[in-house]
């Protein structure tokens, strides 16, 4: 199996889950309202478009997951963000606790 690294910013506004080095993962993360389970984008594996109305300055999340004035819906799901090696799940709450399921490589 292939390496994957996992970074998470906790605070008492939200929580922000950073996974890069695999796409085949779900995330479930449990806070004071419940459990969430967040999986990659849709079409995370298909290649990017080389159609003339595609933009390679397509943006995300800025810094530390706050929203960016300069996009970011494009290409992600509720609560998640594709970024350059992986995606990136932000959570309107501080975590409590979260797992990762990988799937088998097989």
């Amino acid at each position: 199996m292939d390496e994957i690294d996992i970074d998470t910013r906790v605070t008492d506004e939200r929580t922000v889950i950073d996974v890069t080095g695999t796409r085949d993962v779900a995330v479930v993360v449990r806070s004071a309202s419940g459990e969430r389970i967040y999986l990659p984008p849709a079409g995370f594996d298909e290649p990017v478009s080389d159609s003339p109305y595609t933009s390679p300055y397509q943006g995300g999340s800025g810094i530390d997951g706050e929203e960016s004035p300069y996009g970011g819906g494009s290409g992600s799901t509720r609560g998640v963000v594709e970024t350059a090696d992986g995606f990136r799940i932000t959570h309107p709450e501080t975590a409590t606790e979260f797992d990762v399921y990988r799937g088998d490589d097989e």
